[in-house]
C-alpha cells in the first residue's frame, strides 16, 4: 500500500521536474515556467514532503513493502531535489 503511493508520488515529482515538461510550458521567449514558478516550487516541495512521509511509514512498518537500499535511493534523490529548491530560493 505505502509502496504503491510512494511510486506514484515519485513519478509525479519526476513529471514536475521533467525538462521536457518545463520546455513545453515555456513562454514565447523560451523562459521556463513550470517548476521555476512559485506554484511549481510549492508543488515540488509538497511532493518531497509526501515522499518523506511515505518513506517514514515504510521504515516504521519494517520495510515489508520495500528493501532499505531502494528506499534510501529514493530519499537521496528527493533530498537532491530539495537542495536544488533551496538553491533556487537563495538566488
Amino acid at each position: 500500500m505505502f509502496m504503491e503511493k510512494l511510486v506514484r508520488e515519485t513519478e509525479r515529482l519526476s513529471l514536475i521536474c521533467s525538462l521536457l515538461d518545463t520546455m513545453r510550458r515555456a513562454d514565447r521567449d523560451r523562459n521556463a515556467r513550470g517548476w521555476t514558478s512559485p506554484i511549481g516550487l510549492l508543488k515540488m516541495t509538497r511532493s518531497c514532503a509526501t515522499i518523506s512521509e511515505l518513506a517514514t511509514s515504510i521504515a516504521k512498518a519494517g520495510y515489508r513493502e520495500c528493501d532499505r537500499q531502494t528506499l534510501e535511493e529514493i530519499l537521496s534523490e528527493t533530498r537532491q531535489v530539495l537542495y536544488s529548491l533551496q538553491a533556487e530560493f537563495a538566488s
